[in-house]
Parts: C-alpha cells; sequence; structure tokens
C-alpha cells in the first residue's frame, strides 16, 4: 500500500510503497480517547525529493484513504 509523505526538507509531497513500520507499540488511545497508531514509519529508499532517509510518526502521515480532490461522492 502506497502512504502520502512529504519532504520535511523540500515540502514535496510523493507516494511510495518503500517503507518500514518501525516503532510500533501498537495501538493506543490519546487524550480525547481516540484510538492511534502509535509507531513511526521509515522510508527504506532515499526521498525523492532530497535524496535523505526520513523517519515520520505515524501522525504526521497524510491519509491515503481521503478522497482526491477529483473524486466525486
Amino acid at each position: 500500500m502506497k502512504l502520502v509523505f512529504t519532504c520535511p526538507e523540500t515540502e514535496k509531497s510523493f507516494y511510495s510503497d518503500k517503507y518500514d513500520i518501525v516503532e510500533n507499540r501498537g495501538v493506543t488511545h490519546d487524550l480525547q480517547g481516540n484510538k492511534i497508531l502509535d509507531a513511526r514509519v521509515k522510508l527504506s529508499e532515499t526521498c525523492p525529493a532530497c535524496g535523505r532517509r526520513h523517519v515520520y510518526a505515524v501522525a504526521e502521515l497524510a491519509c491515503p484513504f481521503s478522497p482526491s480532490e477529483n473524486s466525486q461522492g
């Protein structure tokens, strides 16, 4: 599954399925009682925007299941 990433160096967004889930502490609850995945996602290849390898908290990633701007419904 491809996820949406944003390069912290250039602010450019890109899709990639080249990542690993690391530091996975499972599902926890935030202060409002919502379930969250307490993990980090590490790119397994270099970032196409800057050439570095980034690690993201799951909460920093855009949801890949959000409707696109061009979709109907």
